[in-house]
């Protein structure tokens, strides 16, 4: 719906035109509310639109952060509230890109009614999401701690996941090692003749027109060399028969933050893994973060440190899969206070195969930690035989101790056949250093308590990534670099909890109605 004010350009920025108020080359002030543009737009608006209750939300907000960012230089900035009420609506209305905020400024009715009539230009919606974005933790935090005030949040059990989200990045314009030399090299070159003021012969179509643009770009490169270089440094770490060619360990030139993974819908492409701890009843989201990587390994340990620095203290219980449950996992929960419920990944070991057909499991076999030996269904001893180290799949080492039975019991065991498929070496068993805490977490596992958490945990976190990525369009991130995304992400968190918040309080307001 279109306004009626009249706008003058200027600088890149739109104004209200008012009466006998000259047009300065700074930020045009707001129409105050009573004044009659503002109650015109007012009026327009319905009254159970959802920018009244953001406009509410964020006037609760502690903003002393965002404004002391402004260091009182340069031209005057548009306000900061106003900017961030018009943004959360257009993350609310499915429109998380600074260039769609600066078009439905123009145009959209609650973004007028929310700004009190600025319009910010593109450039001014692009420089206020970055200067926003070092805020948002204060913020996301704040709404969590006011909700604990209030009575509506009182969190013992989180749930806990990460998925996938695309970088703002090409898949299809990858560097290997040789590709990224000679595109530097060729850079080098370009700039040499920049600063001689030489005249430039024909440019390959990847390389930016203006000097600028490749100072830029050779900037950009050697930060891809750099994480490139560590990449094929834990790439030479693996086991050979984990390592990969060469030439198929790349980085993204474009954003080279960025991991390189398999997303949701199994594209290889460059991306960011967002993590997020969810209360299991009120859904409010306690914590989030975005890592550069491409699954939840090594996560759950700062996520529970992010809840308890905003809750003051530790969560009692945190559900998750398979991907958190791990020996060092275990250990942080331990360390804590915080019981871990969720599957265990069996076979998580680089290079490590199903166990074969038919031959007894490892569980047929009993664990004697007196002696530390184990016991075969026939009552012999397997005893410590080596020491070696490994890597699980996503590349953390762990220590694995092999256990073996004399072979002299094994070539005359009724059981050979189920239980090795080399009698004359006998039956090994590889145990994991620290793997009590396994089969203490499979006896817990077992409670009902453990199932019916675990049932609960997909409804609860399903729902959350399902409204963020069809509702507010976090499929892939609108700006490169991994502070870019931890701001969408920041955003789109911060209008989910005061979606959140605002159900809420609707249901302790109204205790016989569903809050919408």
């Amino acid at each position: 719906m279109r306004c009626s004010f009249s706008t003058h350009g200027g600088h890149g920025h739109d104004r209200i035109r008012s009466p006998g108020v000259s047009q300065s080359r700074f930020a045009a002030p707001p129409a105050p509310p009573g004044s009659p543009e503002w109650l015109e737009l007012d009026r327009r608006l319905p009254a159970d639109h959802p920018a009244r209750w953001i406009s509410r939300f964020v006037d609760a907000l502690d903003l002393g952060p965002l404004r002391a960012a402004y260091r009182g230089v340069g031209s005057e900035a548009y306000p900061p509230d106003l900017m961030l009420k018009m943004i959360l609506w257009q993350f609310h209305d499915k429109r998380p890109s600074p260039a769609q905020w600066a078009r439905a400024a123009r145009i959209d009715l609650a973004m007028l009614w929310l700004g009190q009539g600025i319009r910010p230009s593109r450039s001014a919606w692009y420089a206020f999401r970055d200067r926003l974005g070092p805020s948002l933790a204060g913020l996301n935090d704040g709404v969590i701690r006011r909700a604990q005030a209030e009575g509506f949040l009182d969190p013992r059990c989180g749930v806990i996941d990460g998925t996938a989200v695309r970088s703002q990045a090409s898949r299809h314009r990858l560097q290997d090692e040789e590709h990224l030399r000679r595109r530097r090299d060729a850079l080098r070159q370009a700039l040499r003749e920049d600063e001689a003021g030489t005249p430039a012969g024909a440019r390959p179509g990847w390389m930016a027109r203006t000097a600028r643009g490749r100072r830029q770009q050779a900037r950009r490169y050697a930060v891809a060399a750099a994480v490139l270089g560590r990449r094929l440094a834990e790439n030479a770490r693996k086991p050979k028969d984990r390592r990969l060619e060469g030439r198929h360990v790349v980085v993204s030139v474009s954003d080279p933050e960025a991991a390189l993974g398999r997303d949701k819908e199994k594209v290889f492409a460059p991306l960011f893994t967002v993590s997020t701890v969810v209360d299991m009843e009120s859904l409010m989201i306690l914590a989030h973060e975005v890592f550069p990587r491409a699954s939840d390994a090594r996560t759950l340990a700062p996520m529970l440190d992010r809840v308890h620095a905003v809750l003051g203290r530790q969560l009692e219980q945190v559900v998750g899969d398979a991907g958190f449950v791990s020996v060092p996992d275990l250990q942080a929960c331990a360390a804590r206070g915080v019981s871990l419920y969720g599957p265990i990944q069996e076979n998580d070991l680089s290079g490590a195969r199903p166990p074969a057909a038919k031959l007894l499991p490892k569980a047929a076999f009993t664990w004697d930690e007196a002696t530390r030996t184990y016991l075969c269904p026939r009552g012999h001893r397997l005893a410590l035989r080596k020491r070696q180290r490994k890597r699980r799949v996503d590349g953390e080492p762990i220590e694995l101790e092999v256990y073996g039975c004399a072979a002299g019991h094994c070539r005359v065991c009724p059981l050979r056949g189920r239980c090795t498929r080399n009698a004359e070496k006998g039956r090994t068993i590889t145990r994991r250093t620290g793997e009590e805490l396994l089969e203490e977490h499979r006896r817990r596992m077992e409670d009902p308590e453990a199932k019916r958490l675990r049932k609960r945990r997909g409804s609860v976190i399903e729902r959350t990534f399902g409204d963020w990525k069809e509702h507010r369009a976090l499929r892939r991130f609108h700006g490169r670099g991994l502070e870019k995304a931890r701001t969408e992400a920041g955003l789109t968190m911060l209008l989910l909890n005061a979606m959140t918040c605002q159900r809420l309080r609707a249901k302790a307001a109204s205790p016989g109605k569903t809050a919408g």
